[in-house]
């Protein structure tokens, strides 16, 4: 008897351990926001994809008629990315900046928490998502003319602040990823 109240006793300091353990990482919001930004770079390249269906696109407005549709996809998601409204901002250096729309007005106001930035990094044929701690990428083939004037957009909005997004191509923890060193062209969603 004595026999089993210790082990029931070592299995019960066993499991709070495991939990504890469990909850410092996979709690940790560099799991969550891997999840958050692979997901965000899905319904990015599903948007790109469909953006020539798009009315209304010209040279001046792509930028945020991709936005728009963006985020259309971002609120529609199931399970969804975020407990509140998503709302996003086209941004001067040519990203595309997600937001906690805690009011759902489509308007960042203050105390309302970034979530993460989507940019295309046209050198390398890429879309990264990225916080502040972790960036993703995933390939994609840009045709289309209304995705060229987004991209054209996105671009002349890159250089005139000297924005780099290729920069941004590593993992959270600072390093370059698997892909970047090997020079795949294989999707980093999913993996």
């Amino acid at each position: 008897m004595l026999g089993n109240l210790k082990f029931g006793f070592y299995a019960i300091i066993a499991v709070a351990v495991g939990v504890i353990l469990l909850n410092g990482n996979s709690g940790s919001s560099s799991g969550a926001s891997t999840a958050q930004l692979d997901r965000a770079l899905g319904i990015a390249t599903d948007t790109a994809n469909n953006f020539e269906a798009t009315e209304g696109v010209n040279e001046n407005n792509a930028m945020d008629k991709f936005a728009s549709k963006y985020n259309e996809g971002l609120n529609a998601a199931q399970p969804p990315i975020n407990a509140n409204p998503i709302g996003v901002e086209s941004l001067a250096d040519g990203a595309i900046l997600s937001f906690d729309d805690a009011n759902s007005n489509g308007i960042k106001d203050p105390g309302e928490k970034d979530l993460f930035k989507m940019e295309v990094d046209a050198e390398n044929n890429q879309l990264i998502a990225s916080t502040d701690g972790e960036a993703r990428q995933s390939g994609f083939s840009p045709s289309g003319l209304l995705m060229g004037m987004m991209i054209g957009n996105m671009l002349s909005r890159q250089r005139a602040t000297g924005t780099n997004p290729a920069a941004r191509r590593t993992t959270a923890r600072g390093t370059p990823s698997a892909k970047s060193r090997a020079g795949s062209g294989s999707h980093s969603r999913g993996k």
